[in-house]
């Protein structure tokens, strides 16, 4: 049976219900306690079918390799899989991995660090290719790169991509932390880490619940509860 045709949306308030529709699907496999495969794939083909956010994929660092891996993609052959082999600070995914700082290319063909490893630049399209790297993170430990192309859409920016993409490069990371020990005491992180859009999707993403938002970035409940009040606050007083 053929998908249906849905016409691209033309402002920001329907991009926004296209993130919550995202997320929802994300929240209804939550409770799955098995491999966390499943439901990260399930979130990259989402990202291309409801945001247009292409050819995602989750490169993991293996313990004992010297080179990171894509583990997961949507979008890809097993031939382009098979080429994403990355090392410390090579090309823009190995520069995420090095860094554990998330890198916005708003044109690949501007950007000699970008290697187009997977993809060949020629079976992408001809237009202006942007591409969004993020780290994914064991407590403060860079594990991966959560990365994904897009092309130029009308009504969202690139800014709107990234702020999703750090919720969801948050929940890859909480996902694959599964069983794994934790620290008695978190490292302390900056107060304008997060971004009040940031804050209110990974709690919109676990219904409401501080705690487990929190757990979600690494953060305390106390800590959380704080961003989330002074980035409320700072809105109000510029709205």
């Amino acid at each position: 049976m053929a998908t249906p045709f849905r016409p691209m949306p033309s402002n920001g308030a329907q991009w926004r219900a296209r993130e919550l529709q995202l997320l929802g699907l994300l929240v209804q496999q939550l409770g799955d306690t098995g491999t966390p495969d499943p439901l990260l794939q399930t979130m990259l083909r989402q990202m291309d079918a409801l945001l247009e956010l292409q050819r995602g994929r989750i490169v993991l660092a293996v313990p004992g390799d010297a080179h990171a891996r894509i583990h997961l993609a949507h979008g890809l052959t097993e031939a382009e899989i098979a080429h994403g082999v990355y090392a410390p600070g090579e090309g823009v995914t190995g520069l995420v991995l090095a860094s554990g700082q998330a890198m916005l290319v708003p044109d690949i063909d501007a950007e000699p660090r970008f290697l187009a490893r997977s993809v060949a630049r020629n079976d992408l399209p001809e237009e202006d290719q942007a591409f969004l790297a993020l780290p994914i993170q064991r407590e403060t430990r860079t594990i991966g790169v959560l990365s994904c192309h897009r092309s130029r859409r009308p009504g969202r920016t690139l800014d709107d991509d990234l702020g999703l993409l750090r919720v969801l490069a948050a929940l890859a990371g909480q996902r694959l932390r599964v069983g794994t020990p934790r620290p008695l005491v978190r490292p302390y992180l900056p107060a304008h880490s997060h971004s009040l859009a940031e804050l209110e999707r990974m709690l919109a993403l676990y219904g409401g619940k501080q705690a487990r938002a929190a757990n979600a970035l690494g953060l305390t409940l106390r800590q959380f509860g704080y961003r989330l009040r002074k980035a409320r606050a700072e809105a109000k007083h510029d709205a």
